[in-house]
This record gives C-alpha cells, structure tokens and sequence, in this order.
C-alpha cells in the first residue's frame, strides 16, 4: 500500500470517527430532559435518577434483557422445551417468539460493564449501537461517490428523523439495529456481484449473508430487504440480458441464453443464492428459509385493507405507526424541514428529495441510452495518455470504486470505461429503482416504515454531491450561477436552523452568501490553482444545505424528549407489586401493558405485543358500557380463561358477532341463569352450554386490578371504536372526550372561558359561570372564529358541532349537579366540569360516554357503586379492584350501579 493510498484510507477513518462523535453528541442530549424545569423533571426519573423509557415497547426488551441475565433465558418458564412469558396475556401466558439480537447485544454490554445496572446499560445501548450505523452509511457511499457526497449521504441517514426519534438514550427498542445490517447486507451483495475475483465473490456473498443473518436476530423486518434484493436480482438480470451487459463475446457462444449464463453477473446471483439458502437455514432453520416469501407478503400486508380480522375489529389500525402517513408536514416551511411529520420530512427535506429524483433520473437516462451505444470488443487497446496526464495509482483505484456519472457527458469513452459504466449503471440504476420503487410502497402500509425509504434517497443524495462536485469544478464558470447557488443553499440552509433560534438562521445565511460573494468576486483566482477555491465554497454550501435540516431535527429531537410514563405511574404499578397477590391480573388499554409488567411484575390482559381484535373489542366493550355487572364479567371472563368462551361459541354458532351477542347477555348473570339462557334462548346443549358457563364463570377467579389513566381520556376514539364495534356491517363510531390542555380560573359571580377544541380556523370554548351562591356553577359551550373570536353563524342561527345536552358539576370532590341543560338542538355532548379552590377544568364528552364504565370509575371516582374500589390514586392514574363477589354473578343479590350524587375522586 502506497503512502497515497494509506492517506486515503487514514482519511476515510478520520472523517468516520469525526462523524461518529458528532452523531452520538446529538443523541446524548436526550438523556438530561431539558424540556422541564428542574423543579418538574424529578417526575419523570426513577429512584436511581435515571430518565424512564421513552416508550413502552424498551421495558419488554428490557424485561427480556433482566430474564436472560438473571436466569439464562427470556420470560418465566420452560414449557416442552420452549421459554414461556407468563407476565403476557392472561391467564395462559405465551411463548416467546422475538429476535433477541437486542437481548445479547445488552446482556454482553452489561458483562464488559459489571457495574452498572442492566437498566442503565440498556438506557444508552440503542444510542450507542445506532451511532455505529455511520460505518456502513459512509463506506457504501464511499464506494459511489467523493467524500463530499459520502458525509451528506451518512449525515442524511444516520440522523434521519424517524430512526433517531427511536434511537436516543432511553429508546431501548430493535430500531438501533436497522440500518446497519440492512446497509451491510446490500453492500455486501452488491460488492459480491461487482467482484472479478472468485474468491473476493465469496468473501462478499458469506459477509452479506452473516449481515443478513444478524439483522434476522435483530428485527423481523429483515425479510423485508430479503425480499428487495430477490427483486433486484431477477431484474438486473433482466437489464443484463436486454443490454447485453457481459464480459465476453455473444459470438463465441451457441445462443444468446448460453452466453448469458456464462457471465459473472449471473454466477455471482447464483452463488449468492446458494450461500443464501445455506447461511439463512443455519440462522433460521430450514423452515424459516422455505417460509421467506409467506413472511414477505404478511410484513407488507401488517396494515390491511380490511377493517376487520375474523369478524372482530382489525386492531393495527388504531397503531399510529401503522397510519397512512403524510407526504409533507404543515406550515409553509414544512418542506425544508427535517422531522417525523411526513415522509419528505422523513426523508430529510425536500432538498434531498429533490438530488434523489435527479440521480434517480441520470441512471434511468443513461440506462436507456444504453442500446444506443456501439460496445468495442474487449480485446481493443486502449491509448495510454500522455505522462503528464496521467492518474496517480492511489487515485486510479479511488476512482474505479466510484460510480462513474457526468452531468456534461453522458458519451462513453474507452472500452475498460465503457464496459465498466456500463456495468455499473444498470446495476445501480437496477438497485435504485427497485429499492424506491420498493420503499415508497412499504411507506404506503404506514408511517413506521419511512425510516426504509430514507436509505435510496441519502445515498442518492451523496452520488447528488458528487456529480455536482463534478460539474461545478468541470463545467460551471458562470459566476452569477454560482452566487445563485450559494444564495439557494443559504435558504435552505437557514430555514431549519431558523427553527432553533432565527439569529442563527440569519447568521448563517449570511455567512454563506458573504463567503461565495468574497471568494468569486474578491478574490483572484491562481492560475497554478486547479479549482478556483470559490467552486470549494460552493460545494460546501450544497453540502451544509442538505445536511442543516437533518442535523437540525435531530437537536430538536433530542432537546425536547419527554419520557412515555412518569413517577405516578411507577409508583402505582409499585402499589400494585407491594399489596396485591402475586396472581392478580392488571388490566386496562394495552398501551401500558409492558410498563404495568415489568413495574408490577404481574400479569395483564394485553400488551403492546399481544393486542389483538377480540380482546380489544372486550376492553372497549367493558370501559363503554354502562352496565358495571358487565364490565366486571368480562374482565372475570378474560382474566381468568381468556377467550375460551368466546371460541366456544363461535363454534357452536359460526359467527363471531353472535357469539359476541349472546357473551354481553350472560356475563352480567348468575352461572345458572346464563346456562338455562344458553339452552332455552340461544339453543345450546346441555353439554355445550356447561362448557361455556365454565369459561364465562369459572370457579376459580382471578383477582383482578383495573388501571384508569388520563391518557386514556384522549385514547377514548380508539377503544370505543373497538367497544362499539357492529359485527352485522362490520363497521364502528368513535366516541371522544375532549379535554383542555389547560385549567381556568373562574371566581364567584365571574364567568371564565376556556377553548376545548381548535380546528381548521373555529374555535370551540367552553364558558363557565358562577354566581355568588351555593350551586350556583354552570356553563356552555359556543363556536367562534379563530381569528377574530366572533361567533359562527349560519344563515343567522349560531353554529356550535359540540352543543351540550347535560351538564354535571363537580365541586371540591362533590357532586353538585348531574342534569339535563334543556331541549337543545343537535346537542350530542355532555359537559363535565371539575373544580376546585375556584380552579376549573372543563371536559366534553359524547353523550355516549356519559354514564360510561370509564366516566364512572375515573371522572366521578367509582361513587355510587361498589363493584369496583378505588384502591389507590396517584396523579392522573386511579387503581380500582374487581370486587366479583359484589356482582350478581359473583353471588350479590344486586349492586348499586348508578351515579347521581355523591363524593367523586380524580
């Protein structure tokens, strides 16, 4: 190795490790909160001091995580040979099924760093290990384009907004791993097909394979890019085949099929798929290898077009990550920004869209100039040029490993050059098409998959710099084009920074137009000089231009963390661990239920990873009915035998939303009321309907602990669409409450006025009056204007989407009023305010909703019944025990389920 050539190679190194420092200075941030105060961030640590998780799915991996440190293996239990998680899905627990890849990688991290909490070392491993995707970011777009081009492209990548938003200290989930083993593995592929050399073929095909065989121990998304390469396999042969893309001679063979087969491009697809098979069976068993493409077509089929499952609710559409995403964030500076608001966004702006699309553009251009161009035979002698002129080495083999496109000239040159440009055109071209193509129908299925299309397009954008570097020092020598490209990337440059703080924005605006104005009209040019050093100042203006918006985006990210629970959370699951017995189940919506398993370390009806349709419709049905008696025998039913009952049913009747009908009848009643029911009513035998009553009322029930939150006040549209699901049209109605960000102040004989909802220019406020007197309290709501506060009128009659109905007061934990406002037209809302110490917050509910089991037990505090107890209550959280005895099936002769008057407790 020359020394010009270890100067390149200490150079590549240089710059990755700088890059590394920068990405991991970005992220660290997040971990110091510095959206609290100080006095307010103490909430949201643990007793250690260290932040809690930013979301629910870090506290199963770091469950898993403690299981596999403390006992050598994940979840509770060895059943027939298998590791059972008995804290999921109650009553039976289930198997695990998960890429532990995340589970080794902290658990080896733990053993190197004895002396901290597996806790504390998971907390920074999805930081840590995500950094290090700025390795493979820059080495593939270092073999396509200059430095230049190969810092863009890593920056864009690795801080791309949806995978750094899951990848600061604190996000523990599989995230961390995605982009470097999906870079490794196409790397490697590519490399494998690139190759001339046997036995570098093989290197490459097993490195690619191991990269592919890690990232399946990692996430299963892994199939996903299984599947883009198998496609772009089949279609660069296609090109290969059309083009007559080949090192030999079509001559010297029979047919055009038996030259074809003989040529290095389809030996290395060939040999790529054997070592494929053979390096996937040992990470995945044989199975998992012949069950590649079922596993692909499911992954792109998470989001389904069907609203239902087996007649049942379709639950992944209430998923936020699996929604339709927008093109582009709203505002007008939304497309030069670098956030999770869009796929644009998610892109890293519309700069970068834009260098994808032309490089996308170029390599489909010259792909289809290809046919035009007269190939020379490959034994024509190329002229060497003059000494003078010629290539050092080092350069020579810097430049074979790039990608060789030229805005100025798309002609080809030498039969070395032609041939390999060719060559490489189509592959690349080939690799990027079907990998947009590819990308932008995944992002289709949902938002979570943006983080797929990032990586096309951040390459893209590095060959982008690259073939501008190019142009901008051959071609370009207009020096108004030049100020006018300065002026373009200052803008594009000062918009995101902008967003932090203007005077920076500003600054650096004119940071770079005063640099481009001195070095091309102050400063002479030297003739001894190659490149004006004012052609330098302008690509490193493109260079700041694409990469401001992501770096941007990730500070911003990072400064505003809020972490996904707070210490009223922890503490009551910790009530929970300190005074329930061990078999208690904890059941409420499923998004807590990774967090109530580890802080609890108790059962739970569902969790993140077991949701499902049938138990989503149980829950929505139990918190939006009214009925008490009903709500407890469904949390009796599915606490203490699952869905048993219900599966029971649907074989008797073969139909899931009968089955359904004739649960809701029976649950509420005694277990010999429900079996006569089931025989006399429903037609049941005596065997079939004694089967039923012994899953629906079983006689050993499971103590039961049902959590209300806050959070699950704005929740309340998806678990009771789920709840009022129809299963005759197979459609549903979403229910809200809709709550102030804020309180207000009203005095006695003062009237205070709060906006409850804003939307598209209306705003919509709720209006609270107080006389001087004992009960005196009252409101409305009423509909204005946005912009000017004037009330919205229609043909000269008062516009109002949230007209109320009834009203219920609750003063200084009283009741103080429960009634109907009046005959009011199209009044479909009830409004609830609560106040005390002259503090009111006012909540709009559905009428729907009024009498629910969820307003009942969190708005009014569960007075007036005693079928659930309020056991404890933290700030925003309410524990209420499942007090089954108390219920008509559980032996009461009756209970008392209204709500009228009385104390209420939030």
């Amino acid at each position: 190795m020359n020394r010009e050539t270890m100067m390149t190679v200490a150079k590549s190194i240089i710059i990755i490790v700088i890059l590394l420092a920068v990405v991991f200075a970005l992220k660290a941030p997040a971990a110091d909160l510095n959206i609290f105060s100080d006095d307010v961030k103490g909430e949201y640590v643990d007793s250690s001091g260290l932040p809690y998780f930013s979301e629910m799915d870090s506290y199963y991996n770091l469950r898993l995580t403690e299981d596999y440190v403390d006992h050598g293996f994940v979840g509770d239990e060895i059943v027939n040979g298998s590791e059972w998680d008995m804290h999921r899905f109650a009553p039976t627990g289930n198997q695990v099924n998960y890429e532990l890849g995340i589970v080794y990688v902290t658990s080896f991290l733990h053993s190197i760093f004895g002396d901290h909490s597996v806790k504390e070392i998971a907390f920074w491993t999805g930081a840590v290990i995500s950094t290090l995707a700025v390795i493979p970011a820059f080495i593939f777009a270092r073999r396509l384009t200059n430095d230049y081009g190969a810092i863009v492209a890593t920056v864009i990548i690795v801080l791309a907004p949806n995978y750094f938003a899951h990848t600061f200290p604190g996000f523990f989930d599989t995230d961390m791993f995605y982009y470097i083993w999906s870079l490794f593995f196409i790397f490697f592929f590519v490399e494998t097909i690139r190759a001339k050399n046997i036995i570098l073929k093989v290197i490459f095909a097993i490195l690619s394979i191991i990269s592919i065989g890690l990232f399946s121990q990692s996430w299963t998304g892994y199939i996903f890019y299984i599947g883009i390469m198998g496609i772009f396999s089949v279609a660069y042969l296609v090109v290969c085949y059309v083009f007559n893309i080949g090192e030999d001679n079509q001559d010297e063979y029979s047919n055009k099929l038996m030259w074809f087969i003989r040529q290095n491009d389809f030996l290395s697809i060939v040999l790529l798929g054997v070592i494929g098979f053979v390096g996937l069976g040992i990470f995945q068993g044989i199975g998992g290898v012949t069950g590649l493409f079922g596993s692909l077509t499911g992954l792109l089929s998470l989001q389904s077009a069907s609203r239902s499952i087996g007649g049942f609710p379709n639950v992944l559409v209430s998923v936020a990550e699996m929604q339709m995403p927008s093109l582009l964030g709203s505002g007008m500076t939304s497309a030069f920004l670098a956030n999770t608001n869009g796929v644009v966004n998610g892109m890293g702006g519309i700069a970068v869209l834009f260098a994808g699309l032309t490089v996308l553009y170029v390599l489909i251009k010259r792909v289809l100039k290809l046919r035009e161009t007269r190939v020379k035979t490959p034994g024509t002698v190329t002229k060497k040029p003059p000494k003078g002129k010629r290539t050092a080495s080092a350069k020579k083999i810097d430049n074979d490993l790039k990608l060789k496109l030229n805005l100025g000239n798309f002609d080809f040159g030498s039969t070395d050059e032609l041939l390999t440009s060719k060559r490489l055109t189509a592959l690349y071209a080939t690799l990027f098409v079907v990998w947009v193509v590819l990308t932008a129908l995944a992002v289709s299925r949902g938002s979570r998959f943006i983080t797929t299309i990032v990586l096309p397009f951040g390459l893209m954008a590095g060959i982008f710099v690259g073939l501008a570097t190019d142009y901008i020092k051959n071609k370009l020598n207009d020096d108004r084009w030049l100020i006018a490209i300065a002026v373009l990337c200052g803008f594009l440059a000062a918009v995101p920074l902008a967003q932090i703080n203007v005077i920076f924005g500003i600054l650096l605006f004119v940071a770079i137009v005063a640099f481009a104005l001195i070095t091309v009209y102050g400063i002479k040019n030297v003739a001894s000089q190659k490149v004006p050093l004012k052609k330098y100042v302008i690509i490193i203006a493109i260079v700041i231009a694409l990469i401001t918006p992501s770096i941007c985006g990730a500070y911003q990210t990072s400064e505003n963390v809020v972490p996904g629970t707070s210490d009223a959370m922890w503490n009551s699951m910790k009530w929970i661990n300190e005074n329930t017995a061990n078999d208690t189940v904890i059941t409420s919506w499923w998004d807590f239920g990774y967090l109530f398993e580890i802080a609890a370390d108790r059962q739970v009806t569902f969790d993140g990873g077991s949701q499902s349709g049938d138990r989503a419709f149980w829950l929505g049905q139990a918190m939006t009915t009214s009925d008490l008696q009903l709500s407890a025998g469904i949390f009796r039913m599915l606490d203490s035998t699952g869905t048993m009952a219900q599966t029971e049913l649907i074989n008797y009747t073969g139909d899931s939303g009968k089955a359904t009908d004739i649960l809701i009848d029976i649950l509420p009643k005694t277990a010999s009321d429900a079996k006569n029911d089931l025989v006399s009513k429903y037609h049941l035998t005596q065997d079939q309907a004694n089967t039923v009553v012994n899953y629906t009322h079983p006689d050993k029930v499971r103590p039961v602990i049902f959590v209300a939150s806050s959070d699950m006040l704005q929740k309340a549209g998806w678990w009771t669409y789920f709840g009022a699901w129809n299963f005759e049209n197979q459609t549903s109605k979403n229910y809200n409450y809709y709550v102030p960000t804020q309180q207000v102040e009203v005095k006695p004989g003062s009237t205070g006025k709060l906006a409850i909802l804003n939307d598209q220019g209306m705003t919509v406020n709720t209006v609270i009056t107080r006389g001087t007197g004992n009960n005196t309290t009252s409101g409305y709501t009423e509909a204005v204007y946005t912009e000017n506060g004037q009330q919205i009128m229609i043909n000269d009659t008062p516009y109002n989407p949230l007209n109320i109905s009834h009203i219920i007061v609750i003063e200084d934990g009283y009741i103080m009023k429960n009634e109907s406002v009046g005959d009011v037209k199209d009044a479909n809302f009830t409004l609830f305010l609560m106040g005390n110490n002259n503090q009111y917050t006012p909540i709009l509910i559905s009428n729907e909703l009024r009498n629910s089991m969820f307003t009942q037990l969190y708005l009014l505090g569960g007075a007036g019944q005693n079928i659930f107890e309020n056991v404890h209550v933290e700030n925003g959280v309410m524990l209420f025990n499942v007090n089954f005895n108390n219920t008509v099936a559980g032996g009461a002769s009756g209970s008392s389920t209204g709500n009228t008057t009385g104390n209420a407790t939030t």
